[in-house]
């Protein structure tokens, strides 16, 4: 879903007047996958806005308020009322609740999609042992380990790394790819193998049989992991396999 259609989302819903800060603060809890850093969406939706009543004059769906001294307050909008322009809201029904081995396996096709939008030649392995994916891509070969899960209640991602599935795969061609769904939608964290060695290195991963990673948003919406490694640069990364 485009930024716009988030927008005119949460206004019809909310039924109000808002400031672009309040409208960036509450983007981000209706939609916790969103990739645009905190401190850049009110920014980002003022420009996004007034673009489009620029473009569309008259015909826009939204219009700026106006104040006392009868100029437009600054910063402020909202939906048109009774505009028969305004895209109806579309409330999605929950996901349904899963088994683990589904979660999995979806995610798995999730993370093969990707490799083969991103021009890799990519196949699921007959049989796990610590690696779910071999992707191949100018002559060089890639495996790929795979971990799914589901947003929780209080706004974590919780993956299990085993400790024996990463000594068995330590080499520089295996990447770890942490699939996070968020109700339809997949953002990707990208990890090279190196890169696990060094968070288990500096004791952000804690060395034992099950490594626990935990990843979440901060305050300014940037992906941290076991709240102490901020992952921005890796999310959605596929051209960090080479």
């Amino acid at each position: 879903m485009r930024l716009i259609e988030q927008v005119v989302n949460l206004l019809a819903e909310k039924r109000a007047t808002m400031h672009v800060n309040e409208i960036a603060n509450e983007l981000v809890k209706k939609y916790p996958h969103i990739q645009i850093p905190a401190e850049d969406l009110p920014d980002k939706i003022g420009r996004l806005l007034a673009s489009d009543l620029k473009r569309n004059k008259g015909k826009s769906i939204f219009s700026k308020p106006k104040n006392k001294t009868g100029g437009k307050r600054r910063g402020f909008y909202r939906l048109k009322v009774q505009n028969k322009s305004v895209p109806a809201v579309t409330i999605l029904p929950d996901p349904p609740i899963v088994s683990t081995p589904y979660t999995g396996k979806a995610g798995e096709f999730a993370v093969l999609s990707e490799l083969l939008f991103s021009g890799f030649n990519a196949s699921l392995m007959a049989v796990d042992h610590g690696i779910d994916i071999v992707a191949s891509k100018d002559n060089k070969y890639f495996h790929i380990q795979v971990k799914t899960a589901n947003l929780s209640a209080n706004g974590k991602y919780a993956f299990t790394l085993q400790q024996s599935s990463f000594e068995s795969a330590d080499a520089s061609s295996t990447f770890y790819i942490l699939v996070m769904r968020s109700r339809f939608s997949n953002d990707f964290l990208i990890l090279p193998n190196s890169e696990i060695r060094r968070l288990i290195e500096s004791g952000i991963l804690t060395r034992a049989e099950r490594m626990s990673i935990r990843v979440e948003k901060d305050k300014n919406g940037y992906f941290i992991l076991n709240g102490k490694e901020r992952l921005s640069w890796a999310l959605n990364r596929f051209d960090i396999i080479v």
